[in-house]
């Protein structure tokens, strides 16, 4: 049967210790405030660890059908305790730590790489917990190419580049490893790409125009669940000889930040 339904009252409250109780969990949507409507989806799957009263702690699987989470076995805990939930969830996951995936080419895949935590009190036997975006999106969209005249120039191999893996500290995220070449998705009428990166740091970027080899950087420091937008002014070398040594290639232009947590 379901394991989590929203419901709260002050009649779940309990006295500390006693028996194990049933819990039944409610995960808020992963809709951001950037104009995604990343909303859970059946085969979507969290980790959830409880510790209760008695310092036990306890780790299982949850996965969305579409309508409600089901658990890989019932949750049984001595209240009050602690929880905390983490997406993506399953084998090899947790909520401290988490590998980027490079293939980001589909709204699947970007929503797969949207890290998300929640840590609390676990104080009622139907508590409902938000998770929080703990990694930074980023969307760069060309928006001139004036270099190259009224046509916009074929751009292919457009990577966004980042740590591959980051750790949790409480509120501090940390890319970790090697940097790695993301393949972002394209939205291609709008000529931008979107790609979850490490925060506390900046990116750069590589590209092909017009067969040439291309690379712009924001070295600003991202922040922890912010969503960026930046414009992208494509430039070619050739075309003005007063270009000084060490111009960049491409220029990119931040316009925008918002807050994916902010309700």
């Amino acid at each position: 049967m379901p394991l989590f339904a929203a419901c709260n009252s002050e009649e779940d409250a309990t006295v500390p210790g006693g028996e194990p109780q049933e819990v039944q969990v409610s995960i808020s949507t992963r809709a951001t405030a950037d104009g995604d409507e990343w909303i859970w989806q059946s085969g979507d799957v969290t980790g959830l660890q409880v510790t209760g009263y008695d310092n036990t702690t306890s780790s299982y699987t949850l996965s969305y059908t579409g309508s409600a989470w089901y658990g890989n076995r019932g949750i049984s805990t001595i209240l009050p305790g602690t929880t905390t939930v983490w997406y993506p969830g399953g084998d090899g996951t947790s909520a401290t730590s988490f590998t980027i995936p490079v293939n980001q080419t589909t709204n699947v895949n970007l929503c797969k790489a949207d890290f998300m935590t929640y840590s609390g009190d676990l104080i009622s036997t139907t508590p409902s917990v938000t998770l929080e975006h703990r990694l930074s999106k980023v969307i760069v969209t060309i928006t001139d190419w004036s270099d190259y005249g009224s046509a916009m120039p074929t751009v292919t191999d457009f990577h966004i580049q980042t740590k591959e893996s980051i750790t949790v500290n409480g509120s501090t995220v940390t890319g970790d490893g090697n940097t790695i070449d993301i393949f972002p998705l394209q939205d291609e009428a709008a000529h931008s790409y979107t790609a979850i990166v490490a925060p506390n740091a900046g990116f750069n970027i590589t590209l092909v125009v017009a067969g040439k080899d291309k690379t712009a950087s924001y070295t600003g420091s991202l922040a922890s669940g912010n969503a960026y937008s930046f414009n992208l002014t494509l430039k070619d070398t050739n075309a003005l000889d007063t270009r000084s040594a060490g111009t960049s290639d491409c220029e990119l232009e931040l316009v925008e930040v918002k807050d994916m947590n902010e309700e």
